[in-house]
Protein backbone atom coordinates (compact mmCIF):
# COMPACT_ATOMS: atom_id res chain seq x y z
CA UNK A 1 0.00 0.00 0.00
CA UNK A 2 1.39 3.38 -1.08
CA UNK A 3 1.65 6.33 1.37
CA UNK A 4 -1.16 8.01 -0.67
CA UNK A 5 -3.55 4.85 -0.10
CA UNK A 6 -2.70 4.98 3.63
CA UNK A 7 -3.49 8.63 3.98
CA UNK A 8 -6.83 7.69 2.75
CA UNK A 9 -7.69 4.95 4.69
CA UNK A 10 -6.64 6.62 7.87
CA UNK A 11 -8.70 9.82 6.28
CA UNK A 12 -11.60 7.04 6.54
CA UNK A 13 -10.68 6.08 10.01
CA UNK A 14 -10.63 9.43 11.56
CA UNK A 15 -13.84 10.39 9.48
CA UNK A 16 -15.49 7.37 10.88
CA UNK A 17 -14.38 7.34 14.62
CA UNK A 18 -15.72 11.03 15.07
CA UNK A 19 -19.12 10.17 13.04
CA UNK A 20 -20.53 7.17 15.02
CA UNK A 21 -18.76 9.07 17.98
CA UNK A 22 -21.28 11.69 17.76
CA UNK A 23 -23.64 9.44 16.67
CA UNK A 24 -23.49 7.80 19.82
CA UNK A 25 -23.45 11.29 21.61
CA UNK A 26 -19.91 10.18 23.18
CA UNK A 27 -17.77 12.49 24.19
CA UNK A 28 -14.05 12.16 23.47
CA UNK A 29 -13.49 11.43 27.20
CA UNK A 30 -15.75 8.84 26.91
CA UNK A 31 -15.19 7.13 24.00
CA UNK A 32 -11.44 6.74 25.59
CA UNK A 33 -12.08 5.61 28.42
CA UNK A 34 -14.50 3.32 26.91
CA UNK A 35 -11.51 2.00 24.58
CA UNK A 36 -9.15 1.90 27.42
CA UNK A 37 -6.83 4.79 25.75
CA UNK A 38 -5.93 8.30 26.34
CA UNK A 39 -8.34 11.21 25.35
CA UNK A 40 -5.50 13.17 23.92
CA UNK A 41 -4.87 10.12 21.39
CA UNK A 42 -8.74 10.03 20.35
CA UNK A 43 -8.41 13.91 19.71
CA UNK A 44 -5.14 13.18 17.76
CA UNK A 45 -6.78 10.60 15.72
CA UNK A 46 -10.12 12.22 15.12
CA UNK A 47 -8.14 15.77 14.41
CA UNK A 48 -5.88 14.16 11.88
CA UNK A 49 -3.02 16.39 13.64
CA UNK A 50 -0.60 13.91 13.85
CA UNK A 51 -0.78 11.02 11.29
CA UNK A 52 -0.65 7.87 14.10
CA UNK A 53 -0.01 4.15 12.73
CA UNK A 54 -3.18 3.03 15.26
CA UNK A 55 -2.72 -0.14 16.23
CA UNK A 56 -5.13 -3.01 15.67
CA UNK A 57 -5.77 -3.41 19.53
CA UNK A 58 -6.57 -0.01 19.32
CA UNK A 59 -9.11 0.01 16.63
CA UNK A 60 -10.39 -3.02 17.95
CA UNK A 61 -10.99 -1.30 20.96
CA UNK A 62 -12.60 1.87 19.68
CA UNK A 63 -15.06 -0.26 17.24
CA UNK A 64 -15.97 -2.73 20.33
CA UNK A 65 -16.69 0.61 22.53
CA UNK A 66 -18.86 2.19 19.42
CA UNK A 67 -20.86 -0.76 18.71
CA UNK A 68 -19.74 -1.43 15.00
CA UNK A 69 -17.76 -3.66 13.28
CA UNK A 70 -13.97 -2.70 12.52
CA UNK A 71 -14.81 -2.94 8.71
CA UNK A 72 -17.28 0.32 9.41
CA UNK A 73 -13.74 2.25 10.71
CA UNK A 74 -12.41 2.05 7.34
CA UNK A 75 -15.62 2.61 4.83
CA UNK A 76 -15.61 5.63 2.84
CA UNK A 77 -18.54 7.99 3.32
CA UNK A 78 -19.88 8.52 -0.12
CA UNK A 79 -21.30 11.73 0.63
CA UNK A 80 -17.78 12.88 0.48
Amino acid sequence: MNKINVYIEYNNLSNNIKKYRLRRKLTQEQLAEKAKCSTSYIKQIESKRNFKNVSFITITNISNALGINISELFKKDESE
